[in-house]
């Protein structure tokens, strides 16, 4: 299990990069899924993001630095299609950053998505399609959403930050 004592997974080596997986293994799951979907840890997809959500035109907070330590709980997105729902659920990832790590500025034009915090504390700013930002710094129980049209950015306090982002597609 995770958590943000030190913001690192108890096995890093069993994590992934996200380029290897979002270009070669593509599979969020490789347990065997029955008609009653029920999904065991050690099979679900483990991957490590350098600079999540990397904006190469931003610099700072908005660019996006550190690690996310993702773990794929599920997957409906194209290319890693589970086909468990037939809904507009896209992902649901359980998700730990490290230390400072920053999510970049991205852009929700095709799915909402709600970052349920468990441990730690994260600084997310929502920015509205016309440009307005809010910030709020978020902490265990809390929930950040960004709508379809919003984009949002931000930094994991300085013991990182585990949530669970689920998206949904429109």
């Amino acid at each position: 299990m995770k958590t943000t004592k030190g913001a690192r997974p108890d096995n890093e080596s069993a994590y992934i990069p996200g380029d290897r997986y979002h270009q070669d293994v593509r599979r969020a799951y490789e347990g065997e899924l029955g008609w009653a979907a029920n999904k065991k840890a050690r099979h679900m997809a483990k991957v490590v993001y350098e600079a999540p959500h990397e904006n190469v035109a931003e610099s700072g907070i908005k660019r996006g630095s550190g690690r996310d330590f993702a773990t794929w709980v599920l997957s409906e997105e194209a290319g890693t299609k589970e086909g468990i729902f037939s809904t507009k659920l896209e992902l649901v990832i359980d998700a730990t950053l490290e230390p400072s790590a920053c999510i970049g500025l991205h852009r929700h034009l095709e799915t909402e998505e709600i970052y349920y915090i468990l441990e730690g504390s994260l600084t997310m700013t929502t920015v509205a399609p016309e440009g307005d930002e809010h910030t709020e710094t978020l902490e265990a129980g809390d929930a950040h959403c960004v709508k379809l049209g919003q984009g949002h950015y931000g930094r994991a306090g300085p013991e990182g930050c585990r949530f669970v982002a689920v998206a949904v597609r429109k």
